[in-house]
């Protein structure tokens, strides 16, 4: 079996009881935890052919930080684009 590209996302419970459903309360993204969850997350399994897997995330961030590359060739440029 083949490795698929892209992230390994978890969406973790803290102190999880077995048995029970999962509250998802914050979110690992190739193991590295990237916050607190604002909202339940959104999660599209696709049908593995024509649609993949999706996970839509709303975080809580700590810091937030919005650039561009560190070249110093692009360093002029301002603006955002999504």
């Amino acid at each position: 079996m083949t490795e698929a590209a892209g992230a390994h996302v978890e969406i973790v419970e803290a102190d999880h009881e077995p048995g029970m459903g999962v509250v998802p309360t914050s979110v690992r993204v190739n193991g590295v935890h990237v916050g607190r969850l604002a909202k339940t997350p959104k999660v599209d399994t696709g049908d593995g052919r024509e649609r993949m897997t999706t996970v839509t995330l709303v975080l809580l961030p700590s810091y937030l930080e919005i650039k561009g590359d560190d070249s110093p060739a692009v360093r002029n440029a301002i603006g955002f684009s999504a």
